[in-house]
Protein backbone atom coordinates (compact mmCIF):
# COMPACT_ATOMS: atom_id res chain seq x y z
CA UNK A 1 0.00 0.00 0.00
CA UNK A 2 2.88 2.49 0.57
CA UNK A 3 3.83 1.97 -2.67
CA UNK A 4 1.10 2.90 -4.25
CA UNK A 5 0.47 6.35 -1.80
CA UNK A 6 3.86 6.70 -3.06
CA UNK A 7 3.31 6.46 -6.57
CA UNK A 8 0.56 8.83 -6.51
CA UNK A 9 2.51 11.66 -3.82
CA UNK A 10 5.45 11.56 -6.64
CA UNK A 11 3.46 12.49 -9.82
CA UNK A 12 1.92 14.91 -7.89
CA UNK A 13 4.40 16.23 -6.80
CA UNK A 14 5.92 16.33 -10.16
CA UNK A 15 3.03 17.85 -11.51
CA UNK A 16 2.03 20.61 -8.97
CA UNK A 17 5.02 22.99 -9.90
CA UNK A 18 4.00 22.82 -14.11
CA UNK A 19 0.94 23.69 -13.33
CA UNK A 20 1.55 26.39 -10.84
CA UNK A 21 3.60 28.03 -13.44
CA UNK A 22 1.02 28.07 -16.42
CA UNK A 23 -1.57 29.29 -13.70
CA UNK A 24 0.75 32.48 -12.58
CA UNK A 25 1.53 33.19 -16.78
CA UNK A 26 -1.91 32.35 -17.59
CA UNK A 27 -3.38 35.75 -19.59
CA UNK A 28 -6.02 37.01 -17.48
CA UNK A 29 -8.74 39.96 -17.97
CA UNK A 30 -8.49 43.37 -16.09
CA UNK A 31 -6.92 45.35 -13.66
CA UNK A 32 -4.19 42.15 -11.66
CA UNK A 33 -1.27 44.12 -11.35
CA UNK A 34 2.31 44.37 -13.14
CA UNK A 35 2.34 40.85 -14.31
CA UNK A 36 4.03 37.43 -13.12
CA UNK A 37 5.82 37.34 -10.44
CA UNK A 38 9.61 36.14 -10.80
CA UNK A 39 9.57 32.17 -10.42
CA UNK A 40 11.72 31.13 -8.14
CA UNK A 41 13.13 28.24 -10.35
CA UNK A 42 14.93 26.76 -6.94
CA UNK A 43 11.89 25.79 -5.38
CA UNK A 44 10.79 24.40 -8.80
CA UNK A 45 13.64 22.15 -9.27
CA UNK A 46 14.00 20.74 -6.03
CA UNK A 47 10.44 19.95 -6.18
CA UNK A 48 10.34 18.28 -9.40
CA UNK A 49 14.14 16.58 -8.42
CA UNK A 50 12.64 15.33 -5.06
CA UNK A 51 9.32 14.02 -6.83
CA UNK A 52 11.38 12.32 -9.36
CA UNK A 53 13.55 10.53 -6.92
CA UNK A 54 10.03 9.55 -4.93
CA UNK A 55 9.24 8.02 -8.26
CA UNK A 56 12.14 6.27 -8.60
CA UNK A 57 11.69 5.31 -4.78
CA UNK A 58 8.25 3.56 -5.54
CA UNK A 59 9.39 2.05 -8.80
CA UNK A 60 12.08 0.11 -7.03
CA UNK A 61 9.74 -0.97 -4.12
CA UNK A 62 7.28 -2.38 -7.08
CA UNK A 63 9.91 -4.49 -8.41
CA UNK A 64 11.37 -6.04 -5.41
CA UNK A 65 7.82 -7.42 -4.54
CA UNK A 66 7.49 -8.64 -7.74
CA UNK A 67 10.76 -10.46 -7.40
CA UNK A 68 9.42 -11.70 -3.94
CA UNK A 69 6.76 -12.80 -5.21
CA UNK A 70 8.44 -15.07 -7.96
CA UNK A 71 10.64 -16.19 -5.11
CA UNK A 72 13.89 -14.42 -6.93
CA UNK A 73 15.67 -12.68 -4.61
Amino acid sequence: MRKYILLVLSLIKIALPFYAIYHENKPRVGPIGNGPAPTPWFLVTSMVLSGIAFLGLSIIMFVKESKGKNGTH
